[in-house]
This record gives structure tokens, sequence and C-alpha cells, in this order.
């Protein structure tokens, strides 16, 4: 009998907490890939059912959400003219945009990989027990809130495994194949 062994190692040059969530999320990522990478330039774009995003609009909103959390909650940039104008920003607000750009899955990853990498580094600078210490800020609709490191590496790690499900799920519906893990 073959013995398969799932184990998760942190990533390297990050503490070792903090390579742990690392790892998680490139797990998630790397079950993504291979879930989308078979997928032509019109399958990416299609929608599988009225009103749901496209698949590369979903994979695109992955990556704007990570960019968002790691730039502008965390490191406290402003939006700007030229960030706006990513391929990944408002992607699903204005899906026209993501029709527009005609990427393929291989893009689209490159586009989130891209985001990954300056996560990456940017979580670098944090030490293992920064996880609860460090506390970023956001206003919003009248409300403050605040966010531990720990939270934030949790809720895109959850924000991608939902969006992965969803993901397989129009796959399935647009092409028929069901992905096993």
């Amino acid at each position: 009998m073959k013995v398969v062994r799932d184990i998760l190692e942190p990533v390297a040059g990050v503490s070792n907490e903090i390579g742990f969530y690392l790892a998680g999320m490139n797990e998630v990522r790397a079950q993504l890939s291979d879930a989308v990478r078979d997928l032509t330039v019109e399958q990416i774009a299609k929608r599988a059912v009225e009103g749901a995003h496209s698949i590369g609009e979903l994979l695109l909103h992955i990556g704007e959400a990570e960019w968002w959390w790691t730039e502008c909650i965390m490191e406290g940039h402003k939006l700007t003219r030229k960030d706006k104008n990513s391929p990944f920003w408002d992607v699903l607000k204005y899906p026209e945009k993501f029709a527009s750009q005609n990427l393929s899955a291989e893009d689209c990853l490159r586009i989130v990989g891209e985001i990954r990498e300056n996560t990456g580094t940017k979580l670098a600078a944090f030490a293992g027990d920064d996880m609860d210490k460090a506390l970023f800020n956001m206003k919003r609709r009248g409300n403050k809130y605040e966010f531990s490191l720990r939270w934030i590496l949790h809720h895109l790690i959850d924000h991608e495994a939902q969006h992965k499900g969803q993901i397989l799920m129009l796959k399935r519906l647009l092409t028929g194949q069901k992905k096993e893990f």
C-alpha cells in the first residue's frame, strides 16, 4: 500500500508562524491553479450562468483583494489612477473590463502570482510575535476597524478558498469536468 503524506511546511524567508500562513495560502493557490490551467480564453471569460462572474473575473478578484489588504490596509497606500487602471482593479464591479482584456488562464495566474510574490516580500518584514500585536486600521462607512496580521492572513486564505469552490463549480458547469482533491 502506498502512503501519501501531506505535510504543511512553513515558507522560508519569513517567521515560522507567518511561513505557515503563507504555506496555506500557497496550497490553496496551487489547487486553484491546477483547476483552471487547462481552460481556454473563451472558458475563462464565459459566464456559466446569468448573473454569475466569469472564472477569470474571480481569479483577478482574488488578486485584487490580496493586493488591497497588503497595500492599502497593511501599508496605508492610497489608491491612484494607475492602481485603478490595473487589470484586476474593480473587475467584479466592471465585468466588461475583464472581457476587453482577452486574458488567458495563464495571464490571470501570472497577475495573481505577482501579487502573491509581493505579499511574501511584505510579510518578511514581520516577526512571528507580530501576528497579534500588529494592528491595522481602516475607517469605512462611519466605523473604525482594527485587524490583526493573523486575522488578515486567515481572511486571505478563507477568501481564496471560498472563491476556489465557486470557480470549481463554474468550471464543472462550463466543461462537465469534476476536480477531485
